[in-house]
């Protein structure tokens, strides 16, 4: 996901932060993930550190009837998988993969000292409205380009819409043909980019008026 969606001078850098700030909450999971987040110094944390605790106690039957935790991961800064979502049997499904690509699309290269050119604010810049959206078809790609051989990619993403059934129908709907369409191309991860980042509309150059044309070869004439 790194090299297909990453620029290659920013991958090293984003790879190590993916993997560093993506936390799988079993028992050592967990614990590595509050020490990770309190001594972050960032703001919520302490917050941050209890909905880590309700959701690897409810894997293990340990948490509080009312206590809320219906969410299978969650990133911002980090990113955390529940051991249940991780296990699941769904073949399209990688919830790992999947919170790490919001990481791609939140965290800036600027702090870690990358160089940036014009518009280019975070390691993927996906349009906001397709955040979501851009998390699914990572994970879901992720699992096609496991299947070996071409034909053996575009045969299982063909099947996506049948087979998975741990997406949203609404969402699973919708990235089905794009995940199609990427596993025919050369380089999937290139075609999930381009579908889901910013879409930037150059500007039109300005021409000068033929009255302001005319003054500007009167004056150099004279």
């Amino acid at each position: 996901m790194v090299d297909g969606m990453v620029q290659s001078d920013w991958r090293e850098i984003a790879l190590r932060e993916l993997t560093d700030r993506t936390f799988v909450l079993n028992f050592s999971g967990a614990k590595a993930a509050m020490e990770t987040e309190l001594s972050s110094g960032i703001f919520g944390a302490d917050e941050t550190g209890w909905r880590i605790l309700w959701g690897c106690f409810a894997d293990f039957s340990l948490k509080p009837e009312d206590i809320d935790t219906k969410y299978q991961g969650v990133a911002s800064n980090f990113a955390h998988v529940r051991w249940s979502a991780y296990l699941t049997d769904d073949p399209y499904s990688d919830v790992v993969v999947h919170e790490a690509a919001h990481l791609l699309h939140y965290l800036k290269p600027r702090h870690y000292g990358l160089p940036t050119g014009r518009h280019q604010e975070r390691f993927v810049d996906v349009d906001l409205p397709r955040y979501e959206l851009f998390a699914y078809a990572c994970e879901a790609y992720s699992r096609v380009v496991q299947q070996g051989d071409r034909k053996s990619r575009i045969a299982f993403a063909g099947r996506m819409t049948e087979g998975a059934f741990s997406f949203p129908r609404r969402e699973l709907n919708e990235i089905a043909p794009l995940i199609l369409r990427a596993a025919a191309a050369r380089n999937g991860w290139r075609v999930l980019r381009k579908t889901m980042e910013i879409q930037r509309i150059a500007k039109p150059v300005r021409k000068p008026s033929s009255s302001a044309s005319q003054e500007f070869a009167l004056r150099k004439g004279s």
